[in-house]
């Protein structure tokens, strides 16, 4: 029970339902302009706060606070009715499922959106371009880890005008699409390092 709810909460999806040949994906030379204005954003971003509503494409809806700071953190508090949050520090992500005590713990490494919370974003390096669209207000960025392309992807959604991103997407192994939409984010503000702090609960009780 408790793995399904996570699987149906967790906006990081671990698995690409289906692997993408990243290796056969031809950009054009606009779409490599784009995709380098893009990366300098997103390594320009050290802090990102705000509010989010997500959904899944089996219409599961959430919503709840965020607080993302680059390198490495990021904190996901939901509201009532869903009693979880999901915490990323030190290479882990923390899902810690308030209703029923339960903590559980994944390496940052084996999701797709590790490369949202990487210090510097690199194509040659760490990711590949899998695509790059460009809409009336709105640009599309679509990643794969460089090394395993069938890990994961995941999609980062831009405004253009002013640039800032305001969406990401997560197709998980079974087909299940999860968007997560920024509402009103605060980018650039400094966050108290006590958000990412997080305890175990059980640790908590072996210790009283």
């Amino acid at each position: 029970m408790i793995m399904f709810r996570f699987y149906h909460i967790l906006i990081i999806g671990l698995f690409f339902a289906v692997p993408v040949r990243a290796q056969d994906v031809v950009l054009s030379e606009e779409q490599h302009i784009l995709a380098n204005q893009l990366r300098t954003y997103l390594n320009d971003m050290k802090t990102l706060q705000g509010s989010f509503a997500q959904i899944t494409s089996t219409g599961v809806y959430s919503d709840g606070k965020f607080f993302l700071s680059r390198p490495g953190k990021m904190r996901l508090i939901y509201n009532p009715p869903t009693k979880a949050e999901i915490v990323v520090r030190k290479g882990t992500i923390i899902y810690h499922d308030k209703e029923f005590r339960q903590v559980t713990y994944y390496p940052l490494s084996a999701t797709p959106l590790a490369v949202l919370l990487q210090e510097k974003i690199s194509f040659d390096k760490d990711v590949r371009l899998v695509d790059v669209v460009k809409r009336p207000g709105v640009i599309e960025m679509t990643m794969v880890e460089r090394e395993d392309a069938g890990m994961g992807s995941v999609t980062l959604v831009f405004s253009d005008a002013p640039l800032a991103l305001r969406k990401w997407s997560i197709t998980d192994a079974q087909g299940i699409v999860t968007t997560v939409a920024l509402l009103n984010p605060i980018a650039g503000n400094k966050i108290d390092s006590k958000i990412f702090e997080f305890t175990d609960p059980k640790y908590n009780e072996m210790n009283n």
